[in-house]
């Protein structure tokens, strides 16, 4: 990766002003190598903010800024409608942990963007952003967070503990805590985040629940059902969910006895059926999520299907799963 982060490097250093986004409802992956790659911006004494949604937020991500205030750790933050009228001809946009169009925070900041990186982990997709400077996609690296570990490493820099701590934390939930996509950089990328000051026990706080979330994900996960000898499929209710709760569920259902694949389908918007997949290894789940126009990796896939009721979804995962 070593070319890869001298040509970024100087991408940077060509612009004065930077703007960085990641996907729709942000996580700690794409968020903790966003406040990362801020950092490694602002010491190349550049102007940098990471665009902040207007989207609701979870509680992890709720409770990364209130450490991140509390450690008196700056980040400078812009909202989509400011940055948007922001961008000019000389500003330049890095996107995080996506590359697909119809999965970024906001479309209309990539149209008026004339410079563009994308730096994913995710398989590439048919509608990736197209006319970027550089364009960094490795579904062989476990996260995001990993390849900044790397690039810190590279520019031979490091972050707050604070810092290292959220992206530690966002690492193990993309890894699912280092049971999928984990090769032996994905531990050294952990081990250099430890000696960086990543802390254990405010990790644990980002990733705390409430009891409540706690028994309704039970409540689904008891009401799953197997699809065939060895895929799981839940079904949630009528209420709306984020892609991190269908997740969570579909993690937890491949911890049962033959569960070689999970399916979790729920609304994530009014219109919008979002469907998280999970497995193994030996299921490659990208390619059923691929079918129905998602994508992501073989363990660890998603789509999101509009103007489809979640019986129509679950009737076209259970055909596609027949025909294999």
């Amino acid at each position: 990766m070593i070319d890869v982060f001298h040509t970024l490097t100087e991408i940077i250093k060509k612009y004065n002003k930077v703007y960085i986004m990641t996907h729709k409802n942000p996580d700690l992956d794409g968020l903790g190598a966003s406040i990362c790659l801020y950092k490694i911006i602002t010491s190349f004494k550049k102007e940098c903010y990471i665009i902040d949604t207007d989207e609701s937020k979870d509680r992890s991500v709720l409770k990364m800024y209130e450490l991140l205030q509390e450690n008196k750790v700056e980040v400078k933050l812009k909202k989509e409608k400011e940055a948007s009228q922001d961008i000019t001809d000389n500003t330049l946009l890095i996107i995080l942990d996506v590359h697909k169009v119809e999965m970024i925070e906001n479309k209309e900041i990539l149209e008026k963007s004339k410079h563009v990186i994308v730096l994913d982990h995710h398989i590439k997709g048919t509608s990736y952003i197209k006319e970027t400077e550089l364009s960094y996609i490795n579904s062989s690296i476990s996260s995001v967070t990993e390849f900044m570990v790397y690039y810190l490493k590279y520019l031979n820099k490091s972050v707050e503990p604070v810092i290292a701590t959220i992206m530690i934390t966002g690492m193990e939930i993309d890894t699912s805590n280092y049971k999928l996509k984990t090769t032996e950089k994905t531990y050294e990328a952990a081990a250099i985040l430890t000696s960086m000051g990543a802390n254990s026990i405010l990790k644990q706080e980002l990733l705390k629940e409430t009891k409540e979330a706690y028994l309704k994900r039970s409540y689904f996960v008891n009401k799953s059902d197997m699809i065939n000898e060895n895929m799981a499929l839940c079904m949630m209710d009528d209420s709306i969910y984020t892609p991190k709760d269908l997740a969570e569920i579909a993690e937890q259902l491949l911890q049962f006895d033959k569960v070689e694949a999970s399916f979790t389908i729920g609304k994530i918007e009014e219109n919008t059926v979002g469907v998280s997949a999970r497995s193994l290894g030996n299921v490659n789940v990208e390619e059923i999520m691929s079918v129905l126009g998602g994508g992501g990796h073989l363990t660890d896939a998603a789509a999101q299907l509009v103007n489809l009721k979640m019986e129509e979804v679950k009737n076209k995962i259970i055909e596609i799963v027949n025909q294999r």
